[in-house]
């Protein structure tokens, strides 16, 4: 099967009375060819093999991918393609480089994010800059500038340093650095509406950042919800993690056009497998309990809320009291309540503590993980870097490269509460299976290790880059957006745990129905009375529409 990227040789593409043919111009020689080499030929400069199967994932099977792939590697390769050793004598022009600029909303809300989506930054950051050039703007009294030499020696840039001479708040440096020389906008904020303001005054492109993470679920769902809302065709929102997209079709009943998945990527030498023996007395160590070494690990990294949680990691240690149980859990690790004696909670509290989970993955026989927007994929990741299979609790589609490296039990949701309904006893025999059956873990060890190795920080921060050069080819030039100071969009309710629609500010929160934000909208045109007469026509009813104008106008 032939390897790519490729370069192709002076060729030209074409379709004709629906047939396609490729001709090669210094061969004089004219093919015909099938619509799925025409589909690959277009991808294979700047795409690997996992690349062109992602991107025409949704026109052909797999299969069909991999069978078109395998005749390129024939004699057509050579009509098609430079020879592999004229391609690597050849000069290589230098690419330039983007530069992207990124708001300083991630370090303003760094005390709701957890140490993983902290990490998970700094390593997105410098591995990008890497390959682009990055522009953080952060305020010069921001705690973020005690990390300034470090970040100055990754290679990451500072917006103020930019206009020292000229501009004295960052944002008149900001604003000048966005409409003078900018490639793209990285919104790592995790508070769903910090960053909308950027989709008012710019034709820049703009990638946000959505993350799973315990913490973040509502803000998460939210920030999809509003920048997908407002995304234009230059501008994407991307999650982190794959079931993000699927729990919110599930919510919405809709599909969500113009999401990216970008996973984190893993470090494979941080993370690798190590001594299991040395890890477990690492552990024992960590929660202070000796006694924990005869039995079996199973690891638990818990995307579940609270409420929905406690009851499944009660229910199974009481079903398996010979395993310990090491659950990776941020806020029950606080709770007050006796746990029961075979299930340790391990909170880490700051980025630093997480050098200590290589340890904590190796000290496992498996992990056990729910696909639900609060489980971080880059998590899992990291287990699977360790060596460690994993026992899936699956509610949405996982990728196809981990159906290798794992055993899934299906769960579902109680539309009405938000809570999983998990099978336990379903769950409590997969977990005795996994613990009998050491050939079958050593089987799935081998296999995480080789899915994880495909998920590296340079790929994210290429994938990224990639995103952005494609965005900017469909990038309006020289004209302003005229947004109005209210956009329509849906967002999720908590307490009720629906989609609903609304109205919200661009600078603030959603602060209005759906016909408070129409009555603000007309109302930047039209007079009162003319909105009354809209607001009545469409709620059939006076006392209401009067009473929506009046908080409208003072």
């Amino acid at each position: 099967m032939i390897k790519l990227p490729r370069n192709l040789q002076e060729i030209h593409i074409f379709e004709e009375n629906k047939v396609w043919y490729v001709a090669n111009l210094q061969m004089g020689e004219v093919i015909q060819i099938d619509r799925l080499t025409a589909d690959i030929l277009a991808l294979c400069r700047t795409n690997d093999n996992a690349g062109v199967l992602k991107g025409l994932g949704d026109k052909y099977t797999e299969g069909e991918i991999l069978e078109g792939l395998k005749t390129l590697s024939s004699d057509i390769g050579d009509f098609l393609f430079e020879h592999e050793e004229t391609q690597a004598l050849a000069p290589k022009m230098p690419e330039s480089r983007l530069r992207i600029f990124v708001p300083h909303g991630f370090m303003r809300y760094k005390e709701i994010i957890s140490p993983i989506i902290e990490v998970s930054i700094y390593n997105l950051l410098t591995s990008l800059a890497k390959h682009a050039d990055v522009f953080v703007e952060v305020d010069k009294n921001s705690a973020a500038m005690k990390y300034r030499e470090q970040m100055i020696e990754l290679g990451i840039q500072f917006i103020s340093d930019l206009f020292e001479s000229n501009t004295n708040t960052r944002t008149l440096a900001s604003n000048r650095f966005l409409i003078e020389d900018c490639d793209g906008i990285l919104a790592l904020s995790p508070h769903p509406h910090e960053e909308l303001n950027y989709f008012r005054y710019n034709t820049i492109p703009i990638i946000s950042r959505a993350y799973s993470d315990r913490n973040l679920r509502e803000a998460t769902m939210n920030k999809v919800l509003s920048h997908h809302s407002l995304q234009r065709k230059f501008d994407s929102v991307c999650p982190d993690t794959p079931w993000i997209e699927e729990e919110l079709e599930a919510l919405t009943g809709s599909h969500f056009n113009g999401l990216n998945i970008i996973p984190n990527g893993v470090d494979t030498q941080a993370y690798s497998p190590q001594n299991s023996q040395q890890a477990r007395e690492a552990v024992a160590s960590m929660v202070g309990e000796e006694s924990i070494l005869k039995a079996p690990f199973v690891g638990f990294i818990n995307g579940f809320q609270p409420q929905n949680s406690i009851g499944i990691i009660e229910e199974l240690a009481s079903l398996h009291k010979d395993v310990m149980f090491i659950v990776l859990d941020p806020i029950l690790s606080h709770q007050k309540y006796q746990h029961p004696r075979n299930v340790f909670y391990i909170n880490l509290q700051k980025p630093e503590d997480t050098v200590a989970l290589p340890w904590i993955y190796n000290a496992c026989e498996f992990i056990i993980f729910p696909t639900v927007i609060g489980t971080p994929f880059s998590m899992v990741l990291e287990a699977f870097a360790c060596g460690v299979p994993a026992l899936t609790l699956t509610s949405a589609n996982l990728p196809e490269d981990l159906e290798g490296c794992i055993k899934s039990v299906p769960i579902t949701r109680d539309t009405t509460t938000g809570k999983c309904v998990i099978p336990t006893p379903i769950v409590s025999q997969e977990i005795e299976n996994l613990l009998v059956d050491s050939q079958a873990r050593a089987t799935l060890s081998m296999k995480a290790r080789e899915v994880a190795c495909n998920y590296s920080w340079d790929r994210t921060a290429r994938e990224i880059i990639e995103l952005f050069k494609s965005l900017n080819e469909k990038r309006t030039r020289n004209a302003v957006p005229n947004y109005p100071d209210v956009a329509f969009s849906s967002y999720y309710d908590k307490a009720q745990n629906v989609i609903r629609s609304g109205a919200m500010q661009l600078d603030g929160l959603f602060k209005h129905t759906v016909e408070e934000g129409l009555g603000q909208t007309l109302l930047a045109e039209h007079t009162p009375e003319e909105v009354r007469v809209v607001l009545q026509y469409m709620l059939k009813d006076v006392e209401k529409a009067d009473s929506v104008l009046s908080t409208l106008i003072p």
